[in-house]
């Protein structure tokens, strides 16, 4: 009887252990099925900038444009504060692809920007986009003509701390005028108002071009743009910052110009986070680069126009995402 009791003990011991035995792969591949479809349905998240700005129209182009290289993925842009505060969240992994200025870029990865410990080390390029133009406006009747003119002038030069303001100060410090100017930090739509009330005499930007309210302060009020390029290459301006590229404004892109402005831009780029997929990011770079791509974004944004793939790597001084390492390899570019 003990024997009997023995050998029952023993079956009900086989019956425990088999179907855990038959069931366990079966639980494991359930599971690596599940984390692949959380993968594919994880959202793409686009930083663009501040709700209405050029930025977060752009990036929302963008995300119309290419968002079908991935067709099984949601897609969503953010607002943000402009490009350094996505050079953030990229490098945080927060956001897998973002508009970021050249410039920006460069000098945080170098360490070298005014008030941030982060140098966006996480951060990769993928190609350029379109430039942003340096542009100082004053009024048709203004007896300022020249850089020198500007000794003691009012200037509206951005808001504290934004990449303008950034932008006027390394400027006027390598031309010899930052310590002669009075610069007031406002934006320029509302450095623009001012302008039209006289509480400043000049108007400074670094906008991608046309600019919608530059083109309706013109509409208003006869404008004049000074050249900036001429000092520029006379100091250390290009050598110290080598993200900056010369640029000309031709005639007729704003209401009442009729001289082309000499100047210097910025490169707006599309970035990414070092770790995404470098599939997607090819096949995003075939789409958006292909001349229909090119055409898709002239169509849906004004500054779309200037997306060119001859300039896709102007201005780019950090590192590019290997995705589109593969992709401008390919189009004989690098």
């Amino acid at each position: 009887m003990a024997a009997r009791d023995g050998e029952l003990r023993a079956a009900n011991k086989k019956e425990q252990v088999v179907p855990r035995r038959v069931h366990l792969p079966t639980f494991v591949l359930l599971l690596f099925l599940a984390m692949g479809c959380d993968s594919q349905q994880q959202t793409i998240l686009i930083g663009g900038g501040p709700s209405g700005g050029t930025f977060q129209g752009y990036a929302e182009a963008l995300l119309e444009v290419t968002s079908t290289v991935a067709p099984k993925r949601q897609w969503r842009v953010e607002s943000s504060a402009g490009s350094i505060g996505n050079l953030e969240d990229l490098s945080a992994g927060r956001l897998d692809l973002a508009l970021v200025y050249a410039g920006d870029a460069w000098l945080g990865r170098r360490g070298q920007l005014p008030d941030e410990a982060s140098s966006f080390e996480n951060v990769r390029a993928l190609g350029r986009l379109y430039g942003a133009a340096a542009q100082l406006v004053v009024p048709e009747s203004s007896p300022i003509s020249q850089l020198s003119d500007l000794i003691g002038k009012r200037i509206a030069i951005g808001n504290p701390g934004s990449g303008t303001a950034l932008a006027a100060r390394r400027y006027f410090s390598r031309v010899g005028l930052w310590q002669r100017i009075v610069p007031i930090h406002v934006g320029f739509s509302m450095g623009l108002g001012e302008l039209d009330r006289g509480s400043v005499e000049a108007v400074w930007l670094v906008v991608g071009y046309p600019n919608r309210a530059l083109v309706s302060a013109a509409e208003n009020r006869p404008l004049r743009f000074i050249d900036l390029f001429s000092e520029a290459r006379e100091s250390s301006f290009f050598r110290e910052f080598p993200f900056y590229t010369e640029k000309i404004i031709p005639p007729g892109t704003y209401p009442g110009q009729v001289r082309r402005v000499w100047t210097f831009e910025d490169s707006a780029l599309l970035a990414a986070r070092v770790d995404l997929d470098d599939g997607l990011v090819y096949r995003l770079l075939q789409r958006l680069y292909a001349d229909a791509g090119m055409e898709a974004m002239a169509e849906r944004h004004p500054i779309g126009r200037q997306l060119d793939r001859r300039l896709g790597l102007r201005g780019i001084r950090v590192p590019l995402h290997p995705g589109a390492e593969r992709f401008w390899r390919g189009q004989g570019m690098l």
